[in-house]
């Protein structure tokens, strides 16, 4: 089965806002968090079950490695679904959609 990621417009504005902060101090340093955050998609989708069970029902969370970034994400069918795009350190809301 073939997994496409799909992203909600909140996660996908949150995950460009903090690239386009990151590359105002330093372009390489957002570059690679991108290149962490695409290669994240890539092993979810040949292991959707590798994020941590979330509170919520069918949620799972990721932490991409070396990011201090996590994303909420739902397996539906044939999809990868981001909720949800945030700092670790912040407290994690739960998602219901």
């Amino acid at each position: 089965m073939t997994l496409t990621v799909i992203w909600s417009v909140q996660a996908r504005n949150q995950f460009l806002a903090t690239l386009t902060h990151i590359a105002k101090e330093d372009p390489l340093s957002a570059e690679r968090v991108h290149k962490r955050v695409e290669n994240s998609l890539k092993l979810l989708c040949d292991s959707p079950k590798l994020g941590v069970p979330a509170p919520t029902t069918s949620v799972r969370t990721y932490a991409v490695p070396k990011t201090g970034h996590s994303f909420d994400y739902r397996l539906v069918h044939d999809q990868i679904r981001i909720q949800r795009w945030y700092r670790q350190r912040q407290k994690p809301a739960i998602t219901t959609e």
